[in-house]
């Protein structure tokens, strides 16, 4: 009687626990760099919440570029198993897409949600090769400047290069009288991929091509006349040691009064809102060359690990967390640092001033969505060549190691190797 007792009690663990395993929630590991935390939280709450069925666990990243790339890079070599869902930059998606890591979403999603994009996130679709991110907003780099030092001056803001200069100079002076200056016209990030991003700024308004900068090794006039004027404004209207200032750097400068313009990301257009500065702090566009006011585009949103161990266990409930992303309702959640990417949040006339109110940009958005130009990456090699022209610009444009052109045709050397067409 022991005996079959015991086989009864077995037989009923085993049952439990096969049971306990069935109701088992499924599980997504979510990566998030510091800066998308705050949003992803909230979006990971309301899906849990409607999927009791799944735990999303959330992977906290750096709040640095670098340690991100580092750390994304690896992960897309190794092709790692331990995350499924990763937020990402055109970067990394355009990167991860061209190795095979990320899974292609296409199939997965209706034509009405691919249609709800809006035109811009389509550019990305183009250049991606078929959708790899779901979008959580559009963003756009601004010019920012001080509304109160603008009226004490008695000046405008700038709408060429030559008024940015002339106006940049009336600001960078001695307040103090030490024979130092100690407030400048201008200030931006001097980091290597923000310097890229600076160069093609300019690059862009000079009406040039990034991937012709000194083809056959004569200097291409644009992209001459707009590494020349980055280094005349560089040198005569911005900080010294340019190299060392990042985000929080050039923001307090800024927020202190001790620049007049700042050339930055929506991020501070949203410190501004939420801070109560927007009375002394205005948004413009960027002082148009001869191609007009452009800015450079980037886009944040999340890619799918097609070697992430829970997405091989349970596609089905992975692609039913990136596609909850793209309900309007979720987006409005992910796109308040910058532009919504969804026609249908961005037609929202309640949203958008509602939105309004936490960001200085949003009034301009749909203007600045005319001018922004998605960056045209090279596939499989676009981490290298966002972080390597930087470096080689920052020679000419805040160290003086070397002259403008000298610095175009070492860069089309650079470039050169990484477009090159695979050899057959």
């Amino acid at each position: 009687m022991r005996k079959i007792w015991l086989v009864l009690v077995l037989v009923l663990g085993m049952s439990l626990g096969i049971a306990a395993l069935s109701w088992a929630a499924a599980k997504i590991v979510f990566y998030l760099p510091a800066w998308g935390l705050e949003q992803g939280e909230k979006v990971v709450a309301l899906f849990e919440k409607e999927n009791p069925d799944v735990k999303v666990e959330i992977i906290k990243g750096p709040s640095t570029w670098d340690e991100h790339v580092g750390r994304t890079s690896l992960w897309v070599r190794t092709k790692y198993s331990g995350v499924d869902v990763l937020y990402e930059d055109d970067v990394f998606t355009l990167d991860g897409a061209h190795a095979g890591v990320w899974e292609e979403l296409t199939p997965y999603l209706s034509e009405e949600e691919i249609n709800d994009l809006a035109d811009l996130q389509k550019e990305y679709i183009k250049i991606h090769g078929g959708v790899y991110r779901i979008p959580w907003w559009n963003g756009m780099s601004y010019m920012y400047y001080r509304k109160d030092l603008f009226e004490k001056e008695g000046v405008a803001p700038p709408q060429t290069w030559e008024e940015l200069l002339v106006i940049g100079k009336r600001f960078t002076r001695d307040t103090t009288g030490d024979g130092t200056p100690d407030q400048w016209g201008y200030v931006t990030q001097g980091t290597p991929g923000e310097m890229y991003n600076n160069f093609c700024e300019f690059l862009y308004q000079a009406g040039g091509e990034e991937w012709e900068l000194a083809p056959g090794g004569i200097p291409d006039a644009r992209a001459k006349q707009a590494l020349e004027f980055m280094v005349e404004v560089y040198k005569s209207i911005a900080p010294p040691a340019l190299s060392a200032i990042g985000y929080d750097e050039s923001r307090g400068l800024f927020r202190e009064g001790k620049v007049a313009m700042l050339r930055d990301w929506a991020e501070m257009g949203r410190i501004a809102a939420v801070e109560n500065l927007s009375d002394i702090i205005g948004v413009m566009n960027f002082p148009a060359g001869p191609a007009g006011p452009y800015g450079i585009g980037h886009c944040w949103g999340v890619v799918v690990n097609k070697y992430g161990a829970n997405f091989k266990a349970n596609k089905d409930q992975v692609i039913k967390f990136v596609r909850f992303m793209l309900r309007p309702e979720v987006h409005r959640l992910t796109a308040v640092y910058e532009g919504p990417a969804l026609n249908s949040v961005l037609n929202d006339e309640n949203y958008m001033n509602e939105l309004a109110k936490e960001n200085i940009v949003i009034p301009y958005f749909k203007e600045f969505l005319k001018y922004r130009k998605v960056r045209n990456f090279p596939p499989g090699q676009a981490t290298p060549y966002h972080e390597g022209i930087g470096k080689i610009v920052t020679k000419a444009a805040i160290t003086g190691e070397q002259g403008v052109e000298e610095t175009l045709v070492e860069l089309q050397k650079w470039i050169d190797p990484l477009i090159a067409p695979p050899k057959e």
